[in-house]
């Protein structure tokens, strides 16, 4: 997948800096639609007409919203602590986009930062699932240690092999997710999980989709607040919501548009293949360090050798005086 130059220089620009950039640098972006952006809001679409919701839930949750320039503040109204562990993480994956697809560019560009623990299980397995395995979702999701104002985080949290030890999950607590809300479309309905009595319908992710169908699910943020930012503040709330969905006893199911389906495929191509280069990348490196590892076994191997040699052309000749004295 193409990095969006514009992204890496506008999200890292205070890597080298823990000073913000002054007024006058800051990088003005122009809002744009994502490339290849799959997800419009279906409960506005005509097609949406043709179907009984069957289950319908939404909830809302809380999180704080930052935006670009707040990488190089620290708490309460800054993620500095965390700005390294995030380019590691988001320099690897294209912005997923704001709340409806669009991308702000340069300092504009918003990401939220939740409590792990507030997230629904089903969330949090799937985040977990997905970094472990290096799925198509590994990268939307950061989950860190929450960290004090004088401490930097690098890396996010190790992900331990499933099922998730007891202990390691009551530690969710001390956990924060960070993500960019164009994330949220990649699994919606599984935010609506619990205790909602649509459980059976959305925790299945094969059914959901960007439009209505019959036994599909379909989902979006349909609300969201702004932060005060004049007053220091970053607290926002926003609104999810999910359908399961069946068709009305005498209508007909239109297919779904070749274009929108050649959209979908290029979207999933792409992620395949960014799927496949980091699975490629990471076993360049482990190949690396066996031949690393070899390397030094060898060289080890060949300092004992020279060492050995001489210890026994010495025993040699101590015999050799032996000889010589009886």
């Amino acid at each position: 997948m193409k990095i969006d130059n514009l992204f890496l220089l506008a999200w890292f620009a205070t890597a080298a800096s823990a000073i913000g950039p002054k007024p006058a640098q800051r990088l003005e972006g122009k809002p744009s639609p994502i490339p290849n952006f799959k997800w419009i809001d279906p409960f506005k679409t005509e097609r949406r007409q043709k179907y009984n919701s069957a289950c319908a839930t939404q909830m809302l949750f809380e999180a704080q919203e930052f935006v670009l320039d707040d990488l190089a503040e620290g708490p309460p109204t800054g993620l500095l602590q965390y700005r390294d562990a995030l380019k590691d993480l988001f320099g690897m994956r294209q912005y997923p986009g704001s709340w409806d697809g669009i991308d702000p560019h340069g300092y504009d560009r918003t990401i939220l930062m939740m409590d792990y623990e507030t997230l629904p299980l089903k969330v949090r397995e799937w985040i977990e699932d997905q970094a472990r395995t290096n799925g198509p979702g590994d990268g939307f999701y950061g989950v860190y240690a929450r960290q004090g104002p004088a401490t930097r985080v690098l890396k996010t949290v190790r992900i331990p092999d499933a099922p998730v030890p007891e202990e390691w999950r009551s530690r969710d607590n001390r956990r924060v997710v960070i993500f960019a809300p164009g994330a949220l479309h990649e699994n919606l309905p599984l935010w609506l999980t619990q205790k909602t009595g649509c459980e059976e319908y959305f925790a299945d992710l094969s059914k959901y989709g960007p439009l209505p169908k019959n036994g599909g699910v379909i989902g979006y943020p349909i609300h969201h607040t702004k932060p005060n930012r004049s007053q220091g503040l970053r607290y926002i709330e926003f609104t999810l919501k999910a359908e399961y969905l069946e068709l009305k006893e005498g209508e007909v199911e239109e297919e779904i548009p070749e274009a929108v389906i050649e959209q979908v495929e290029k979207v999933e191509d792409k992620v395949e293949e960014k799927v496949e280069e980091k699975v490629e990348e990471k076993v360049e490196k482990v190949e690396q360090k066996v031949e690393e590892k070899a390397e030094e076994k060898l060289e080890e191997k060949t300092e004992e050798k020279k060492t050995e040699e001489p210890e026994k052309t010495q025993e040699a000749g101590d015999q050799s005086e032996e000889k010589d004295e009886l």
